[in-house]
């Protein structure tokens, strides 16, 4: 009966470790940004491509230091996070960051804008 279980455990443990890899590799092949021209800069594309997004970046803290789309967004060629990442963030704000199982939150962008960086509700 033991072995039964163990085998039971052990079979359970892979089909969830494989469903972890192959989740994995899903979210990486739809997270690649569209292709584009890459001899023009974030701002020049973005700028006329999305341009509300674009003056929301441009007018928040990030826009007024130059904080370039990559780092919260990848390169777009090698990595591309569509939505950032709260790691990411914890990059620079590592000191503001929360454990959110401690919250009712799930992420930095439940709260902050991603691209005014100001709270939902101001």
């Amino acid at each position: 009966m033991k072995k039964f279980y163990l085998t039971l455990l052990l079979i359970i443990a892979a089909a969830i470790i494989s469903y972890g890899f192959i989740g994995a590799q899903q979210s990486e092949e739809g997270d690649k940004h569209p292709d584009v021209d890459w001899t023009l800069s974030c701002q020049e594309c973005h700028s006329e491509m999305t341009p509300d997004i674009y003056k929301d970046w441009e007018m928040s803290k990030h826009g007024d230091v130059d904080f370039g789309c990559y780092i919260c967004h990848g390169d777009g060629q090698e990595a591309f996070y569509p939505k950032g990442t709260d790691e990411r963030c914890g990059g620079c704000h590592a000191g503001q960051l929360v454990e959110f199982e401690k919250t009712k939150f799930n992420s930095c962008y439940d709260c902050h804008n991603g691209h005014t960086l100001k709270f939902h509700n101001e």
